[in-house]
């Protein structure tokens, strides 16, 4: 299963995404089994955050609602919160991304920056597959005039 290329921003057939265009919101989850899930930016989000000088992730143990903060980022001139695109609780976290968050704007799928553990049902209903996003992230790239980075 090929992943989508949009104008260089990828989606990854792999995973589930949230796309929110009104609060430009690109999040992936991918499911890493047992009632267990990775969450990161999406290709385009990483292009927008850029650059991205530092995000601090919620500790383990915190119990999330879906959209509750999960990290605060400042990129560029403001710093604005990640919401969770999933409910549950945070199981792990990408400490490494807190000394150095530039992984995600040059390797967002493999810069996850949460697990969380989850059984909220709802939550995981609201996630898209890639061809479901596919026309709206190539809508918002077009509009906004996004291009994704790594830039060679």
């Amino acid at each position: 299963m090929e992943d989508i290329v949009i104008k260089g921003c990828v989606i990854k057939r792999d995973r589930l995404y949230r796309v929110n265009q009104d609060r430009m919101i690109f999040q992936w989850v991918k499911d890493e089994g047992k009632g267990i899930y990775s969450v990161g930016f999406m290709s385009i989000l990483a292009s927008l955050a850029y650059p991205l000088y530092s995000i601090k992730i919620k500790p383990v143990g915190t119990e999330l609602e879906y959209d509750d903060n999960l990290a605060v980022i400042e990129a560029g001139k403001r710093v604005s919160t990640f919401p969770t695109p999933i409910g549950g609780k945070v199981v792990e976290i990408n400490a490494s991304l807190e000394k150095d968050p530039s992984p995600i704007v040059t390797n967002p799928y493999d810069a996850w920056i949460v697990k969380i553990a989850s059984s909220d049902v709802e939550s995981l209903k609201r996630l898209k597959t890639a061809d479901e996003i596919a026309k709206v992230v190539e809508s918002i790239i077009i509009r906004e005039g996004i291009e994704c980075l790594p830039k060679r």
